[in-house]
């Protein structure tokens, strides 16, 4: 990983978390989302399906 990314990282941990609990729990959640969207985002690009899951979040938090 560069720098810039472990630095937002770290800003995201508090004292005592571990990153690598983070890291993995970060995966997990990227694996959950991806197997829920796996046949909607079939032509998407990396990018395209990251901005489709930031909106419906933002749209979700939104409606809350």
């Amino acid at each position: 990983m560069d720098q810039d990314l472990l630095d937002r990282l770290d800003a995201n941990l508090s004292y005592g978390d571990s990153r690598s609990a983070w890291v993995r729990d970060a995966i997990e959640m990227k694996l959950a989302v991806l197997e829920e969207i796996e046949n909607y985002d079939e032509d998407m690009t990396q990018e395209e399906r990251r901005e489709f899951i930031v909106e419906a979040v933002r749209e979700a938090v939104e409606d809350d």
